[in-house]
């Protein structure tokens, strides 16, 4: 029962990255792969179906770290209040972008726009990985090992930009009408070897840096691998059209380090859970909310399962 609430929490922290990191890596490639207006729209329109029931996943992460660890904020949290408000303020310009760059029809405006919706995206995914390397670095404070803990959350914040962008390089290769797709396939080949690398080495030098036990250290290294491997798998997938395939598999890569960030939280948050009857009546609610939210995420995928193209419903 110790276990069963780190786990739960870390599949739904995995569950944001996987939505969410394939918006954050669309915004990253906004400028990139739209070159004009009518690009730009179609990047926009591939993620907008999508968009606000993808951070209903993380509203669901901040519910059970409310109800089911209480004490969290101290004891796993403390010393990282200013970066969590910097991801926080991050999340609403990110999103105030995607909402205001097509209220205007002036092009200045819509750039401008456009502009902060590519940089917030970046520092969005720093934000996540400086957050996971933190966490898996181990409960501040950091005071005799504040060096270590900053080479990690540098390696993690690199990696999560590359794997975030891969992973939304995949998906636009996937959603984009053919002739733009082209690019978006070729610059998630280009991207999924040195993502694939750096996953790996963080997951590497996590276990290093991290003084994890074998027991946590011997899964959190396997995942990194494999969530290497699915990243340079990736491109063969989109290549030989297969690719409900190429997204899962970069789906994977984008969930890994959530998943090991659960690992992680397994062994150290046995004496921050809330008592037996809170999380009685917490499961209850979420045995009920995570399979309907589920369901409704892949109704949501089925329903727009296309490439975009004239018909497709323009959300922002």
């Amino acid at each position: 029962m110790d276990l069963l609430w780190p786990i739960l929490l870390g599949l739904l922290f995995a569950g944001y990255f996987v939505v969410d990191g394939f918006d954050i890596g669309s915004g990253l490639l906004l400028r990139r792969l739209g070159r004009s207006e009518y690009e730009r729209r179609a990047v926009l329109t591939s993620i907008g179906p999508f968009f606000l029931g993808n951070e209903v996943w993380l509203v669901a992460v901040g519910g059970v770290l409310a109800g089911a660890f209480p004490l969290m904020k101290d004891h796993l949290l403390g010393g990282l209040y200013l970066l969590i408000v910097a991801g926080l303020l991050i999340w609403v310009v990110r999103d105030a972008a995607i909402w205001f760059r097509s209220r205007r029809p002036s092009p200045r405006w819509r750039s401008g726009w456009d502009a902060v919706l590519g940089g917030s995206s970046g520092v969005f995914a720093v934000f996540w990985g400086l957050l996971v390397g933190a966490l898996l670095t181990g409960p501040p404070p950091l005071t005799d090992r504040w060096l270590t803990a900053g080479i990690n959350a540098a390696v993690w914040a690199v990696a999560m930009v590359l794997v975030f962008t891969t992973h939304g390089a995949v998906f636009l290769a996937v959603r984009l009408p053919a002739d733009l797709a082209v690019l978006a396939a070729a610059t998630a080949t280009r991207l999924s070897r040195p993502a694939a690398g750096l996953l790996a080495l963080a997951a590497l030098a996590q276990v290093l840096l991290s003084g994890a036990s074998l027991t946590a250290g011997a899964p959190m290294v396997a995942l990194g691998l494999l969530a290497a491997l699915a990243l340079v798998a990736a491109p063969s997938a989109l290549a030989k059209s297969r690719y409900g395939a190429a997204v899962a598999l970069t789906a994977f890569a984008a969930a890994a380090p959530a998943l090991m960030t659960g690992l992680r939280l397994a062994e150290s948050v046995s004496d921050v859970t809330a008592d037996v009857a809170t999380l009685n009546v917490l499961g209850g609610f979420l045995a009920v909310l995570v399979p309907v939210l589920a369901l409704m995420q892949g109704w949501m995928w089925w329903t727009f399962r296309r490439r975009v193209d004239s018909g497709t419903v323009v959300f922002f």
